[in-house]
């Protein structure tokens, strides 16, 4: 099977939406024996603050199985930082690496709330294409809530894209869009890897500007991630 690399990016630059906003662009890839200690957070600044911050623990079961599970902390303008939610999640990577035109995997998320009988569950494909030291990455999801005290049981249509520079290992320039139905983001971001003794850390900073007035006006992204393998 192959893939049309050009279009297909393309294409999904121009319908990614995202209703979970601003989180993370997800490459296809799995490294088997590889275990990952995480923590990422959104902060959204506007007219009512909220933060989000995920931690998780995370294994390359093979060479194409990756699960991670995760504690999901938020709070709002008002109210004390709690426990929102847990989530388990998968990624497949289903090609080689330069194998196609497009390197493919696919992300499965099940997100489940703590005080409520509401369940999230998320899938769908994670495309990279390279061309000399640019990078272009897009995740296009489905999403669909259920449960007892589930408002809304209809799909959502979601994603996101990042457009990078391989500048050096340790600094990666990059811009991210992020965008559903009703709120759309873009902006800057900087990634990179180092070493702390022995140990990868990867680590990831970016600040995107709210497109519309559903979206927060500032939206600041962060990510630490520990290797071990």
């Amino acid at each position: 099977m192959k893939f049309r690399g050009y279009g297909l990016l393309c294409a999904l630059l121009v319908s990614a939406d995202a209703r979970a906003g601003v989180d993370k662009v997800y490459d296809p890839y799995v490294y088997q024996g590889e275990m990952e200690v995480e923590a990422r957070g959104v902060h959204q600044f506007d007219d009512e603050n909220a933060h989000k911050v995920k931690m998780g623990v995370g294994y390359g079961v093979n060479s194409a199985w990756f699960v991670e599970g995760y504690a999901i902390v938020e709070q709002e303008t008002g109210s004390s930082s709690k426990v929102e939610a847990v989530e388990l999640e998968n990624k497949f990577q289903l090609t080689e690496q330069g194998q196609y035109a497009v390197d493919v995997g696919l992300l499965t998320e099940l997100e489940k709330s703590i005080d409520e009988d509401v369940w999230e569950f998320k899938a769908g494909p994670l495309l990279q294409k390279q061309i000399r030291d640019w990078v272009a990455t897009v995740n296009f999801f489905m999403e669909k809530k259920f449960g007892s005290d589930a408002t809304d049981s209809k799909v959502e249509f979601l994603g996101a894209a990042q457009l990078k520079y391989r500048l050096s290992p340790s600094l990666e320039p990059a811009v991210e869009y992020y965008g559903d139905e009703e709120t759309h983001a873009i902006g800057p971001v900087l990634l990179g890897k180092h070493r702390w003794g022995k140990v990868p850390v990867k680590w990831e900073l970016g600040v995107l500007k709210g497109l519309n007035g559903d979206a927060a006006d500032i939206n600041f992204r962060w990510l630490l991630e520990l290797e071990f393998y």
